[in-house]
C-alpha cells in the first residue's frame, strides 16, 4: 500500500486561475449590492424612526444625513439599489430567454447593466436636486 501525500492529490479549480470576466464581476456585485442594501436600509429606518420622536431628533438625524458624508452614503445606496434592480431584471431575462446566455450576449447585457445603472443612479440624483 503505498503512502499518498497531499501533494499528489488533485487540486480543484480556485477563482485565482479563472480569468476575470464582466458577467463574473456583475454577479458578485449583485451580491455585494444586496448586502449593502441591508446596511443601507437600517440608515433609512433610523431616520423614518426619528421622525416619530421628538422634532429634535429628527432635525439632528436629518442634518447628520444632508452632510457630505451623509450624501455620499446616500448616493452609493441609490446606486446599490438601482444596481441590484437592474441585476434582478437581467436575471430574469436570462431565466424567460436562456438565448440570451450565449456569452457574447451575456457580455453585453453585463456590460449594459453597468450602465444603466449609473444613468439611472444619476437621473435620480439630477431629478431629486432639481425638485429642491
Amino acid at each position: 500500500m503505498t503512502k499518498t501525500t497531499i501533494s499528489e492529490r488533485p487540486v480543484s479549480p480556485h477563482i485565482s486561475i479563472y480569468r476575470w470576466s464582466i458577467t463574473m464581476a456583475m454577479s458578485i456585485a449583485h451580491r455585494v449590492s444586496g448586502g449593502a442594501l441591508y446596511i443601507g436600509t437600517v440608515f433609512l429606518a433610523v431616520w423614518l424612526e426619528s421622525i416619530a420622536y421628538k422634532k429634535e431628533v429628527f432635525e439632528t438625524i436629518n442634518t447628520i444625513y444632508s452632510s457630505f458624508l451623509g450624501n455620499t452614503v446616500l448616493f452609493f445606496y441609490t446606486f446599490a439599489l438601482i444596481h441590484h434592480l437592474v441585476g434582478g431584471i437581467r436575471y430574469l431575462f436570462w431565466d424567460f430567454s436562456p438565448s440570451l446566455l450565449e456569452k457574447k450576449r451575456a457580455t453585453q447585457i453585463a456590460k449594459s447593466t453597468v450602465f444603466i445603472s449609473i444613468f439611472l443612479t444619476l437621473l435620480i440624483w439630477w431629478c431629486v436636486s432639481a425638485m429642491l
